[in-house]
């Protein structure tokens, strides 16, 4: 029964198919034939639809569908391989940015690095770069490019540099100065002949005023500053070192010296005996100027930790 049942079904398919060949071949003497035209919607059937839509009228039971040609229009060889394609390019954007997230890994400047170079809050810019409240992941205009420019600087004198860029203060300014103490303590482990660490900031200001200026060496560069914890043990011995600092922009640079600001936090200076917080101009200074500084300051740093201070 069910052998004779088949018999019919693939009997009725064959004629079906040979028909509308025919008749989509022109066989009714009309441009594309009635079989381009069955619905009244002008809907076109291949072949194998068409069969199967014979089928379907003469045993329902069969369960046969005619496809509408839109389910798969864009699943055509070429469309697929574009699917693909893009799906690649997904996966391969999402690596990426998975990459950039990753912390990088510090950059060192020469061989036995002695001074090592953070950035606690390193998303702070400078003109002109205001957007954002003068914060930016990107290192162009911001502390993290005055901070290579320092490195290069030190590396020009015959100091060894590690300069770390990682925002510890992305996504938010809470626990920046945790998360910055785990970094240094590690790259302290890492390079046992540091003796130096810069935790380089700026400074801000309100007024829409420009950020005060020197001329050094016939460039124009930032002033600086430097801010000490007094609560650390450490207090004594970054307070002689940057008296030492001090007296060589006094002597060699023209009086291009830093200020000193004497805070009652911690700052992380408990790491290191010459643990520097330094600022470097503020959010009104031009990038330019910044630069400038961090090109002078390399030179006072090298000459002073040459001196053995």
């Amino acid at each position: 029964m069910r052998r004779n049942f088949f018999g019919k079904l693939i009997t009725i398919y064959v004629i079906s198919t040979f028909l509308f060949s025919f008749l989509a071949a022109g066989g009714t003497g009309g441009e594309g034939g009635a079989a381009q035209n069955i619905f009244a919607g002008g809907g076109s059937l291949s072949p194998a639809d068409f069969g199967a839509l014979c089928i379907s009228s003469v045993y329902p039971e069969a369960d046969v569908f005619v496809a509408d040609s839109r389910d798969n229009e864009e699943q055509g060889a070429d469309t697929l391989l574009s699917a693909q394609q893009e799906k690649k390019d997904e996966v391969a954007a999402k690596t990426v940015k998975k990459e950039e997230e990753k912390p990088k890994e510090p950059v060192v400047f020469g061989e036995d690095p002695a001074v090592l170079i953070i950035h606690t809050h390193a998303t702070e810019t400078y003109l002109p770069a205001s957007g954002g409240n003068y914060h930016s992941k990107k290192k162009e205009n911001s502390v993290r490019d005055v901070g290579q420019v320092l490195a290069e600087s030190l590396e020009e004198e015959g100091i060894s540099v590690v300069h770390d860029e990682t925002l510890h203060d992305d996504p938010s300014y809470n626990s920046s100065y945790s998360r910055s103490y785990e970094t240094v303590e590690k790259l302290l482990e890492k390079y046992p002949t540091i003796e130096c660490v810069i935790d380089l900031h700026r400074d801000a200001i309100a007024a829409e005023t420009a950020g005060a200026t020197i001329s050094v060496e016939g460039k124009t560069c930032a002033r600086y500053l430097y801010v000490v914890s007094t609560i650390t043990p450490t207090y004594q011995s970054n307070s002689k070192f940057i008296e030492a600092l001090n007296q060589v922009a006094t002597d060699e640079f023209s009086g291009y010296t830093g200020n000193v600001l004497e805070r009652g936090y911690q700052y992380n200076q408990n790491l290191c005996d010459k643990y520097l917080l330094l600022e470097f101009g503020n959010n009104r200074n031009d990038i330019e100027d910044v630069r400038n500084t961090a090109k002078i300051y390399g030179k006072i740093l090298a000459k002073t930790m040459k001196a053995g201070n």
